[in-house]
């Protein structure tokens, strides 16, 4: 059975999405989402419009262009 992984992303307000800065890959939600509240407990770009952790499982480059997500 593949396990579950977290993927930080930005999205911007166009284009498509991005995988954020490192770290951005985390094998917990938790993690993942302590990585949010650092990240926004500070000033966030202009650019930087919203920020989203989602789930995958299996190879993670195949899963990015998949859903169409820039590494």
């Amino acid at each position: 059975m593949t396990k579950k992984r977290f993927l930080f992303l930005r999205v911007p307000s166009s284009g498509p999405k991005a995988l954020a800065g490192p770290p951005n890959d985390f094998s917990s939600l938790n993690e993942a989402e302590a990585r949010l509240r650092d990240i926004t407990s500070g000033n966030l770009k202009a650019h930087h419009t919203y920020l989203e952790i989602i789930e995958y499982t299996g190879d993670k480059v195949a899963f990015l262009n998949t859903k169409g997500i820039l590494a």
